[in-house]
């Protein structure tokens, strides 16, 4: 029986010696991989668009000592304005009022030295989504003449970029790789496998005009139509790829 519980407990040892070798194998092994050498290659993928589609921000703003009679004014003012932009054919889905303001406005008086109430400022903003780029124009300068005397923030971009965005990211790999074997020849290693890969891209609204024209509003005649150039969007995608060398 003696015997038989000594043979037992050798064998539990070894049992238990064979599990810390692997377990010391395993974390070495970690340790190794943790230290291997890396290198890391950027690309750059630029691929340029045409804009199909206009934004455009048209405010009005109203004054008047009355604050019943402001807001009405401005009311009328902007239901004017937009209706006339659905008469140009833009729907109600690209129409989005954004803001609408009611602020007090004071003067200063020297004879008192105190501040007093000289009227109110009613504004309303709605951002208008253009997807006739050859009515942008008329459509900023008709507008003025229908009530809005702040036009501001014109910006192009394409509707649907997802095609453009996934060329960009094409490009760009190919640009990393092409860096990785010509990093190869030049420091005598080989790539062995990748690591880590990462990608950013940005994709501008490309600005025409900050602001396309800002009226007092005791300008009330209509504005020439301005002359719009679209030009170019440009869409970026940057990758970065770490390898394994040895």
């Amino acid at each position: 029986m003696q015997i038989f519980e000594n043979k037992f407990f050798q064998f539990l040892s070894i049992v238990l010696m064979i599990v810390v070798i692997a377990f010391v194998a395993v974390l070495i092994n970690e340790k190794t991989g943790a230290n291997e050498n890396l290198i890391s290659v950027s690309g750059l993928g630029e691929v340029y668009v045409t804009p199909d589609v206009g934004f455009v921000t048209i405010s009005v703003k109203t004054e008047n000592k009355n604050v019943s009679v402001a807001s009405e004014e401005n009311h009328n003012k902007m239901n004017d304005v937009i209706e006339y932009i659905k008469g140009e054919g833009v729907e109600s889905k690209d129409i989005k009022t954004t803001g609408y303001n009611i602020n007090p406005r004071y003067e200063w008086n020297n004879d008192t030295g105190k501040r007093i109430l000289a009227g109110y400022e009613v504004s309303q903003s709605v951002n208008v989504k253009i997807r006739d780029l050859s009515k942008v124009g008329t459509i900023i300068s008709n507008a003025t003449s229908k009530g809005a005397n702040d036009v501001s923030s014109l910006s192009f971009i394409v509707d649907n970029d997802e095609e453009a965005k996934a060329e960009a990211k094409e490009l760009a790999i190919s640009d990393a790789k092409a860096k990785a074997k010509k990093l190869e020849n030049l420091l005598g290693v080989k790539m062995v496998r990748i690591v880590s890969f990462s990608e950013s891209g940005y994709v501008p609204l490309r600005v025409a005009y900050d602001e396309v024209v800002k009226l007092e509003k005791q300008l009330s005649s209509s504005i020439a139509a301005p002359t719009i150039e679209t030009g170019e969007n440009k869409i970026t995608s940057t990758v970065t790829i770490t390898y394994s060398i040895k």
